[in-house]
């Protein structure tokens, strides 16, 4: 999420979209996609893995070694 706009990354490119990652979530299949952080939203089919990052707190690594903040909220 970037404000009221939503950045896509897939196969190394980025797109913006006017729109709220609420009103996003809610139009894609809550079976592959995943709300991991207030800003973010993850596409389990390219979830590496997940890391302890601090004391409390998480971050995901996908399968092209991006790492994603994870929250607790998220985590669960």
């Amino acid at each position: 999420a970037q404000d009221d706009y939503v950045a896509f990354h897939s196969a190394g490119r980025s797109w913006l979209k006017e729109q709220t990652l609420t009103e996003l979530e809610g139009q894609l299949d809550a079976r592959r996609f995943v709300r991991v952080h207030r800003s973010y939203l993850l596409n389990i089919d390219r979830l590496s893995k997940v890391e302890l990052y601090a004391k409390d707190s998480r971050v995901a690594i996908l399968t092209t070694g991006v790492k994603v903040p994870v929250s607790r909220t998220g985590y669960q």
